[in-house]
């Protein structure tokens, strides 16, 4: 679709149907407010039906615990008079304050319903005698009169009493029972109403918001398409862009580093080979004009010499001259050539093709240890592994990797201490962090960020090498899809981290891409 063609198509789709929207919207309103009006007076019924409810539904909780009450209290009575153990007064004396309570909260809970006001009044007095009932009892055998308590329980009053409290109690619970269904039946019916009402709206709604749908489907239908083939483009193209351009900031970064250090290093010998080649220059003079008096510097041809000024060169002194100035023109050669051997080694490792493959670590990393086992043991160093987890990657490229980091490890112990390399890993989501441990010489805070750089070494230079082996590695670790960073303290060792994905991933990247 053409951006012009859907915004005409939108335009006329929404000029069609928008003069119908107001009137389809306001009516749908107005009914929607009908029935939350009516909604809401029949749920303030329904809510006041509902107290009355749970009033019922407390009253007789409220009873059946007075009568749980009243009987605990009538079995401590019983049991102190019988046994005269004061144990059976404990449950006497906490029992009796709760009575009143338990009156005062049905009272409450009847709510001033006259009849069921005028049974609590007959209740009242009947719990009352029952209490001085028992008071007397047990008075009787505090004073000494045990056969009088006995006789006073015997006599039947106190059950007479009881019989009397739960018939008034199950009067209450009566009347309770009859007001509840009647409660149950009349909020049942409100419901039905309610559930009435809300079915008609529901119904209503749903024919206004169909005949709304049916006219706007067509223009939203179109705009929706529109819209998500837009946002869907636009984050798509976001992502790409802001991807590429952290790719594309990251490899300017490292071109300009690259190049710096490559012109840098690549300088130093030519400036050797041009000012030998200058003094190859003179010593020709020098050689070929020794012999007939005239040379390039002055009449006689005198060279200026360590023997003095005006002094001839003797044969051995222009040979060793001339031996010299070869020796370093060579060595200059030589450097320049490991230079650009190393540069190479980068760009052929970077345009080889990987080959994903499920790597067991635990063998790569016995198989590096075993490899170097030699030099470990002539170091007298411990190389620990712990469990490592497999992944999907280059196997070559791995074993480069950590070859490199554990012969590092291994070239910078201390002499004053036994060297320590272990190697762990810890796994976090889709990626997996490897370490390689080491307590030897460390590394300054200031050259750890160099020490990944082409040509760049650090600390004592006492050990063979070109400074281009954690070069090498980082270029592997992000062509793996990973990185790879160091944490150092000088004088107790060193922590690199490489982080890989489980699997590899875009297997056509390559290094400078």
């Amino acid at each position: 679709m053409r951006p012009d063609w859907i915004s005409k198509y939108i335009n006329r789709l929404q000029m069609a149907d928008l003069p119908k929207a107001p009137f389809l919207l306001g009516a749908a309103f107005a009914v929607l407010i009908l029935i939350a009006l009516v909604s809401i007076a029949l749920l303030e019924r329904t809510q006041g039906d509902r107290d009355r409810l749970l009033a019922t539904v407390e009253t007789e909780a409220q009873l059946d615990q007075l009568l749980a009450d009243m009987r605990r209290l009538e079995s401590g009575q019983r049991g102190y008079i019988l046994t005269g153990d004061a144990e059976f007064l404990t449950p006497y004396r906490e029992t009796l304050p709760r009575v009143d309570e338990k009156l005062t909260n049905i009272e409450a809970a009847i709510g001033g319903i006259p009849a069921q006001v005028e049974r609590l009044g007959k209740l009242k007095p009947l719990i009352q005698a029952k209490r001085n009932e028992l008071a007397e009892s047990i008075r009787l055998f505090d004073a000494g009169k045990p056969a009088e308590a006995i006789g006073l329980v015997r006599g039947g009053l106190g059950l007479r009493i009881m019989d009397n409290i739960r018939d008034a109690v199950y009067a209450i619970k009566r009347a309770n029972a009859d007001s509840r269904a009647e409660q149950y039946a009349q909020s049942r019916s409100q419901e039905q109403w309610l559930l009435g009402t809300n079915i008609a709206a529901v119904g209503l709604i749903v024919l206004l918001g169909g005949v709304s749908l049916m006219m706007i489907h067509r223009a939203n239908l179109a705009m929706r398409k529109a819209q998500n083939v837009l946002r869907n483009a636009n984050s798509e193209l976001e992502a790409a862009v802001a991807a590429r351009t952290a790719e594309l900031t990251a490899a300017n970064e490292e071109i300009q580093k690259f190049a710096y250090i490559v012109s840098h290093d690549l300088r130093s010998p030519l400036v050797n080979i041009m000012g030998f080649t200058s003094e190859l220059e003179t010593l020709k003079g020098a050689i070929f004009h020794a012999g007939n008096g005239a040379g390039p510097n002055g009449a006689n041809g005198a060279l200026a010499h360590p023997g003095g000024p005006g002094a001839q060169p003797t044969k051995a002194a222009l040979e060793e001259d001339f031996t010299e100035a070869i020796g370093f023109i060579k060595a200059s050669i030589t450097k320049m050539d490991r230079l650009i051997n190393a540069v190479l080694t980068i760009s052929r490792e970077g345009n080889r093709s990987l080959k994903p493959e499920r790597v067991d670590m635990n063998d790569l990393f016995q198989t590096i240890r075993s490899a170097i086992a030699h030099q470990a043991q002539e170091a007298e160093a411990d190389i620990a592994l712990e469990p490592l987890p497999s992944i999907v990657s280059d196997r070559l490229a791995l074993e480069q990797i950590f070859s490199n980091l554990v012969d590092n490890a291994l070239k910078y112990l201390r002499d004053d201490e036994k060297g320590r390399i272990r190697v762990t890993s810890a796994a976090h989501g889709g990626k997996v962090t490897f370490e390689v441990k080491d307590n030897g010489r460390g590394i300054a805070p200031r050259d750890q960020g160099r020490i990944f750089e082409l040509f760049r070494r650090a600390g004592t230079q006492d050990k063979p090498g070109e400074g281009m082996g954690l070069a090498h590695v980082r270029a592997l670790v992000r062509r793996l899809g990973g990185s790879i960073s160091v944490h150092s303290t000088p004088g107790e060792g060193s922590v690199f981290s490489v982080t890989l994905p489980r699997t590899l991933p875009n297997q056509s990247k390559r290094i400078g891409a």
